[in-house]
């Protein structure tokens, strides 16, 4: 059988007829100089969806806490779709927050039940985001509750 043999020796007769070869130009459309780009995104993103309600609680609360909110859930992106990250000094100095003020939204976000922290000494804090209940994502928009606040201070 030198079947083997023959199929190797002569190659050019796999090749395709020049007439049904496919031309480069032939592929992109008549007024299209090039191909459409994809739709990549260059750069560093804070990837979503973020809950509105989270994010409403969460920029009611006192300081650098919205930063440290915000660097959570850029943190959690990166670890794509990551409920559970470790927050670094490192991600937070992107943030403009310091050690000290870490400390205090870290506190703030937990008590308003938006995250959980676990702590050990000398380690940065492990942060566990948690979703809402229903009663929670009801809350009034930050407008009206200026505007509430500032009509009971205006009684007294």
């Amino acid at each position: 059988m030198k079947v083997c043999a023959d199929f190797f020796t002569n190659l050019d007769r796999l090749r395709l007829p020049s007439e049904q070869m496919v031309k480069p130009s032939d592929t992109i459309r008549e007024g299209s100089q090039k191909p459409p780009k994809s739709r990549r995104i260059k750069g560093e993103f804070v990837r979503g969806p973020i809950p509105l309600a989270w994010l409403t609680i969460a920029s009611q609360l006192p300081g650098k806490t919205l930063a440290v909110a915000m660097a959570i859930w850029f943190e959690s992106g990166r670890r794509r779709c990551a409920n559970t990250i470790i927050l670094t000094t490192a991600i937070l100095a992107r943030f403009n927050v310091g050690r000290k003020a870490k400390y205090g939204a870290l506190k703030h976000l937990q008590d308003a039940g938006l995250i959980v922290v676990h702590r050990k000494p000398r380690r940065n804090p492990v942060v566990t985001i948690l979703e809402l209940k229903e009663e929670d994502q009801a809350t009034p928009s930050v407008g009206m509750e200026l505007a509430t606040n500032t009509n009971v201070s205006n009684k007294e």
